[in-house]
């Protein structure tokens, strides 16, 4: 196995174990156990809805190059997004920042699990 197919089976069960959901969609590119793109959506019973961006290379380590988590409510309203999109140099944390509805603040490295509360080995903050 390899750690991005490890990755994945992680990730697969622990969608399943998120509350309060009532649908996941995940789009899954492993290409070839060397690099991973994921795309995916929760829609929560609120009708709140957590949209996820995740890009990896394996090599030499599992490393995630770039990463979305935007969080909205029911009308489409930006509640939160985490992400490093290379678009706010003033940001401490540069390129890694959370947008709060029109506030953009310091924000560190973190996988999907640690967004949710969950810890995983190979996990960075």
């Amino acid at each position: 196995m390899s750690i991005i197919t490890d990755y994945l089976k992680d990730l697969e069960n622990y969608l399943n174990e998120i509350p309060y959901r009532l649908a996941t969609k995940v789009h899954i590119e492993n290409r070839g156990d060397v690099a991973l793109l994921l795309k995916g959506e929760i829609v929560f019973i609120d009708e709140s809805e957590l949209h996820i961006k995740e890009y990896f290379i394996s090599i030499p380590v599992l490393q995630k190059l770039a990463y979305s988590y935007h969080y909205q409510d029911k009308n489409k309203m930006l509640i939160f997004r985490f992400d490093n999109a290379e678009h706010n140099p003033d940001v401490k944390t540069y390129p890694h920042h959370k947008h709060i509805k029109r506030r953009i603040g310091d924000r560190y490295f973190l996988f999907l699990f640690r967004f949710f509360g969950l810890s995983i080995v190979g996990s960075s903050s």
